[in-house]
């Protein structure tokens, strides 16, 4: 499969390309400004004998996004599957958020995923291919999030955009879904392991595996689906 995998130069984007390049997919990483890091990243990939490709693009644009299909199809001829993985987190107090702050959380999560994911369908739908929508283990429960609102505001919006595109894509044999991670082990702050069920931190591998899941060819009939990986964290 050739995948993008979006905000891949760094953390659980990074560990998602490394893993699914390794496993012979043909990876394209992306980044928005740490240049140096994705081309890492490629280089790891393609070290371990994988192939792998780096584009750039703010995905909070529009025009960053379309311009990315672009490149994408020039390098690597088309796209089969598709990781919405991007999604800034601030942890701040409602009352101490900026006008900044708020836009742009929720740009880089709903607004991201909706902007990729139409740039990236005409490719996905020449091949029925995925499209995997990280989101949070607890953006499927309305509650109040006094720290965190514009972020749980993004990740829940993300959510149904998972369950619209299941049903308007469904007829090209797109499937679409979403995986919800619970507190990863590179999450600031981290919660002590007694608040998890699991009693442990979730590792980004715990991620990789729903998202193989995912990509498999027996999974081609699942769709609007939401996998939480948080060891019951959240729910």
């Amino acid at each position: 499969m050739r995948i993008l995998v979006t905000g891949s130069s760094k953390g659980l984007g990074r560990a998602l390309a490394v893993s699914l390049g390794l496993e012979g997919h043909e990876v394209v990483v992306h980044y928005r400004s740490s240049r140096a890091a994705a081309e890492s990243t490629v280089d790891l990939i393609r070290q371990s004998g994988g192939r792998a490709h780096a584009v750039a693009g703010d995905v909070t644009v529009p025009d960053d996004a379309a311009d990315m299909a672009d490149d994408i199809r020039a390098k690597v001829g088309g796209l089969d599957a598709l990781i919405n993985n991007v999604g800034e987190f601030v942890l701040k107090n409602f009352d101490d958020l900026t006008v900044e702050e708020w836009d742009a959380q929720i740009a880089s999560t709903v607004s991201a995923t909706y902007y990729v994911s139409k740039a990236m369908l005409p490719m996905l739908r020449e091949r029925g291919g995925r499209i995997i929508n990280i989101s949070d283990s607890g953006a499927d429960r309305l509650s109040a999030r006094p720290r965190s609102l514009p972020y749980y505001i993004g990740k829940t919006g993300v959510l149904i955009v998972t369950r619209t595109m299941a049903v308007t894509e469904a007829t090209y044999g797109i499937t679409v879904n979403a995986v919800l991670p619970g507190a990863l082990e590179n999450s600031d702050p981290l919660p002590a392991l007694a608040r998890i069920p699991a009693r442990r931190h979730g590792r980004f591998d715990d991620v990789c595996t729903a998202v193989r899941f995912l990509l498999d060819d027996d999974t081609d009939y699942i769709s609007g689906s939401f996998i939480q990986v948080g060891g019951g964290w959240n729910l």
